[in-house]
């Protein structure tokens, strides 16, 4: 059959030759511009398809009398931005960034202000639905979770007015985490769920993106909170992260490369998390499963990381004193003042285990009354 054939084949006999016939008929593609959309290339089963497919389409149409155009919607995974910056596909193409160059938020809030009007009139529990709701704050709360993105949006309206039996105004408190879902059957958000699994099982290295990440969801805004009267000292470049990781320059940009649609490191190496909703996936062990992020364990390996600068910290190469000179001791601090209030276990044997780094003479067996004595009198 056609379909077991390969891709430039198939593209031939499906594609080209039937428009080469009509060609050939007297129509007229100039006045009458043809185009082809392909949504979802990231969504194709394997990269070298993926790539392929483009490939074979450039070299169908880029010199072709036929006036086709090809409209290709995707995220911007690393290997097909490399596959688009090729010599031969850069002149014929022309790239518009949605995130950059177009703002979705009044849309969104226009669709979700509709959305929660139809549900009040529609949905057969709409009387017991109070008034005013839902609020302009959490209309525009919804709308900023969305970052932009309509999947969010209608996967939130789905979950609220989607279940006849269930009150709505319950349904929007189990979205915002006032309310706790009753069982797997309840639990909201199971499209944008599949989507982050989706994405982040095609990465290879988790365990170094996940300590990445532990740091910007995690111990960033712990430092916030922490600072919040003055400039605070938080960890926001690809050089400050491998620095704090104790990384060789350049590893966080590529132990990020596979996520540039959720993660994007810019130029000058800020990095930005494009959607609003990750964090609330990552730090829900319900949600994101084996991608969880587990906060207690997480700063415990910060604090071993913290011992371990403090006792050899050096200045950056100009010869001032790091960024992250004040970083440590603000990230032990705050660490070791979490444990202390949630006296969790786990927290007390990792503590216990990275006081060698930064006293490797203390005698084996004194460790939790130093520790008592004076990280905690910190």
């Amino acid at each position: 059959m056609i379909f077991h054939q390969s891709v430039d084949f198939q593209l031939a006999k499906l594609i080209i030759e039937p428009l080469w016939r009509l060609h050939s008929t007297g129509f007229d593609f100039k006045s009458s511009p043809f185009i082809i959309i392909i949504d979802g290339l990231d969504e194709c089963q394997g990269i070298n398809i993926q790539s392929g497919l483009v490939n074979s389409l450039a070299a169908a149409f880029s010199h072709s009398p036929l006036r086709i155009r090809i409209l290709i919607a995707s995220r911007p995974e690393v290997y097909l931005r490399s596959t688009f910056n090729s010599s031969t596909l850069r002149p014929h193409l022309s790239q518009l960034a949605l995130s950059d160059e177009y703002s979705a938020e009044e849309d969104i809030c226009r669709y979700l202000k509709d959305s929660f009007s139809k549900i009040k009139r529609e949905h057969p529990l709409a009387s017991y639905i109070p008034s005013p709701w839902p609020s302009a704050n959490i209309l525009r709360e919804l709308a900023w979770k969305s970052s932009g993105q309509f999947i969010f949006a209608s996967t939130t309206v789905k979950y609220i007015g989607g279940d006849p039996n269930k009150l709505p105004h319950h349904r929007l408190d189990v979205i915002r985490s006032l309310r706790p879902p009753k069982g797997e059957k309840n639990m909201p958000y199971a499209e944008l769920n599949s989507l982050y699994h989706h994405v982040l099982s095609n990465v290879d290295d988790m365990e170094s993106v996940k300590q990445v990440l532990g740091v910007l969801l995690i111990l960033n805004r712990m430092l916030k909170r922490s600072n919040s009267e003055g400039q605070p000292i938080c960890i926001y470049t690809t050089h400050q992260m491998d620095s704090f990781l104790l990384w060789e320059p350049g590893e966080t940009k590529a132990c990020l490369s596979q996520l540039a649609s959720l993660i994007e490191c810019h130029a000058v190496g800020y990095i930005s998390i494009l959607h609003a909703s990750l964090s609330d996936f990552l730090l829900d062990s319900s949600r994101s499963h084996h991608f969880y992020l587990c906060r207690e364990s997480i700063l415990g390996d910060f604090t071993a990381l913290g011992l371990h600068h403090m006792r050899q910290q050096a200045p950056s190469e100009d010869g001032r004193p790091s960024i992250l000179t004040g970083v440590f001791p603000c990230v032990l601090i705050h660490i070791i003042s979490y444990f202390r209030f949630c006296a969790l276990p786990r927290a007390d044997r990792r503590l216990y285990l990275c006081w060698p780094i930064l006293h490797p003479s203390t005698p084996r067996g004194t460790e939790p009354t130093i520790i008592s004595n004076s990280l905690w009198s910190l």
